[in-house]
């Protein structure tokens, strides 16, 4: 099987790449909703919003950040998350484009 060499791509199909991955987990999706909704979270206060561990909120916020969904800056004992007024509008925009309101859910089991 090949190996991703970066080179291979452009640098437009690695972000759009790196923005699927983000936004592929729902805890991801959430987290990003609740940045919208209070914009100066730390990585404390989404571990005990999300109830989910300190290491899986810093895998996620890792990888909406490498997308550039979000930012980080770095404190004493903690991470402070901020989405700005382009991002959330970016954002915005990917959820128009995939009707995220009101697509349908639907489940590999139904399928059978």
């Amino acid at each position: 099987m090949p190996t991703f060499r970066p080179h291979d791509y452009s640098p437009k199909q690695i972000s759009i790449s790196l923005t699927g991955k983000a936004l592929a987990h729902p805890c991801r999706v959430r987290m990003i909703e609740l940045l919208i909704k209070h914009p100066n979270l730390t990585n404390k206060e989404l571990t005990e919003i999300l109830r989910i561990s300190k290491s899986t909120v810093h895998i996620h916020l890792k990888k909406l950040w490498d997308a550039g969904l979000i930012n980080a800056s770095y404190f004493p004992h903690s991470l402070g998350i901020e989405i700005t007024n382009e991002q959330i509008r970016n954002y915005k925009k990917l959820e128009a484009l995939f009707n995220l309101e009101t697509r349908k859910t639907y489940h590999l089991s139904h399928l059978e």
